[in-house]
């Protein structure tokens, strides 16, 4: 008998979304992974929390390029700069990596286009 696994049923899903130990406010429910989604996630991490580091974005919000992302919405006027910090993975291994800031003090809900 063939059954789906949860990872499967799961695919395409935001991390925030599928996450059942999440506790913070209610996010929007991200229903694929396209660009505008991707760019929505990240402003909206970004306006709770400040700022995102490469390996967050790639982690908890299943965004696998988010310099691409950073670059168009800076391309789209918000105000948004990169900072390099090191990062050391599992393996031990020292990474350079940006951690992206920003002031956002308004709603994206109707942003991100």
């Amino acid at each position: 008998m063939y059954t789906t696994s949860k990872a499967k049923k799961d695919k395409g899903l935001a991390a925030s979304t599928t996450n059942p130990q999440t506790t913070s406010k209610p996010k929007p429910k991200f229903t694929d992974n396209s660009t505008n989604n991707q760019r929505a996630k990240l402003l909206d991490y970004l306006q709770e929390h400040g700022s995102i580091t490469t390996t967050q974005a790639r982690d908890e919000l299943d965004i696998m390029s988010p310099a691409a992302r950073i670059k168009e919405l800076i391309a789209l006027g918000y105000l948004i700069t990169t900072k390099r910090e090191s990062w050391v993975s599992e393996y031990g291994i020292k990474h350079s990596i940006g951690r992206y800031l920003t002031q956002i003090n308004k709603s994206i809900d109707s942003e991100v286009k």
